[in-house]
């Protein structure tokens, strides 16, 4: 009777927000060797539990444990105590700081947004798995393939409308989330990557908007959607992943996205904060302030490197200008696998490259 546990507030979140708490929640439970359960999606608005397979009544179960059972709960104020690097070390501390190898049954229970993405590095193929056995990702992923050319370059757009804030004034984005971006900065962007790289590549627009709300980005790109796709929460979220270039909405989808993703990604340039010559998405945090493990990491490799090094994360102003090196560096990475000079897949390959 021992329980890795991520808790829901309410009725639920979004899938982005809700998957932090269970990735979180996996680490403990594989660090510790105790069985990590689904959150409650039987509360959640948006039907999760039919993409997972959970029971409607799973959050009777969750409060039965939560209170039959021992129950400690993991904070933001633990993982920076026990550690602030390794997400599973600061468990193993806190498990032994509880002593909870010796207590017969108990459970584990974390939740909330807090740590970011890369606190959670441990668990990305656990969530990436997870999601791509879901109910639906793998017959919505057949149809979104159907749509592409695969010797296209990719363009994923992600476009939050339906239960985001209106759009504000472009100087008002600075540190905030959950606010609609302007559809011109992706029009931007798409004239942007059109006039250097022509007809090499294809849009992907993911939205909850409708497509008469879409229309004049829909309409410069001739872009491919997905609007009329049932289900599609979990493949929407995979196709967007693996896009050749990913353009985000300022949302913990896209950041998912960009997570799971090994390929460049843009980020609206207005929200980001600037602190020290750095750009920083979580710089509104007083522990993301360049002053966490995590970041004062980076920030020292960075500087120990002495360069410039292409971001894969490229922040973009308002103008959606992109510049030639980095479209360029999409365009390496791209032809560093081209499906017909694989010899798996066409069963032979030219012999002077050795």
């Amino acid at each position: 009777m021992k329980f890795a546990l991520p808790t829901v507030n309410g009725r639920g979140a979004g899938l982005g927000n809700e998957l932090i708490p269970w990735a979180r929640a996996f680490v403990a439970g594989t660090t510790l060797g105790v069985p990590t359960l689904a959150p409650a999606f039987g509360l959640n608005q948006r039907k999760y539990w039919r993409h997972f397979g959970t029971p409607r009544t799973d959050w009777l179960a969750h409060r039965l444990i939560e209170k039959t059972l021992p129950r400690f709960e993991f904070t933001e104020a633990d993982f920076y105590k026990y550690n602030g690097q390794s997400l599973s070390d600061s468990i193993l501390l806190f498990a032994d700081t509880h002593k909870l190898a010796r207590k017969p049954a108990w459970v584990i229970t974390t939740q909330g947004m807090w740590g970011g993405y890369r606190h959670v590095i441990e668990a990305r193929d656990f969530v990436m798995s997870t999601l791509y056995l879901s109910k639906f990702a793998a017959h919505n992923l057949a149809k979104i393939k159907l749509r592409l050319d695969p010797n296209l370059i990719t363009i994923g757009m992600h476009i939050r409308l339906g239960d985001f804030q209106p759009e504000l004034d472009v100087n008002n984005y600075r540190g905030k989330f959950n606010i609609s971006l302007p559809l011109q900065w992706y029009l931007n962007i798409a004239q942007s990557i059109q006039k250097q790289l022509g007809d090499k590549v294809q849009f992907l627009v993911v939205s909850d908007g409708t497509n008469e709300q879409l229309a004049p980005l829909l309409n410069e790109c001739n872009a491919i959607t997905t609007t009329d796709i049932p289900d599609s929460d979990i493949s929407d979220l995979l196709a967007l992943a693996d896009a050749d270039l990913l353009v985000c909405s300022v949302s913990s989808y896209s950041a998912w996205a960009a997570f799971l993703s090994n390929k460049p990604y843009l980020w609206f340039e207005p929200n980001l904060q600037k602190i020290d010559g750095y750009y920083s998405i979580w710089g509104h945090e007083p522990r993301q302030q360049m002053t966490d493990g995590f970041t004062m990491q980076a920030r020292l490799e960075i500087e120990a490197r002495n360069t410039r090094t292409m971001p894969r994360g490229l922040p973009v102003a308002m103008n959606g200008i992109i510049t030639q090196n980095y479209l360029s560096r999409i365009l390496q990475l791209r032809n560093t696998y081209q499906i017909t000079d694989d010899l798996v897949n066409y069963g032979v390959v030219i012999n002077n490259l050795l």
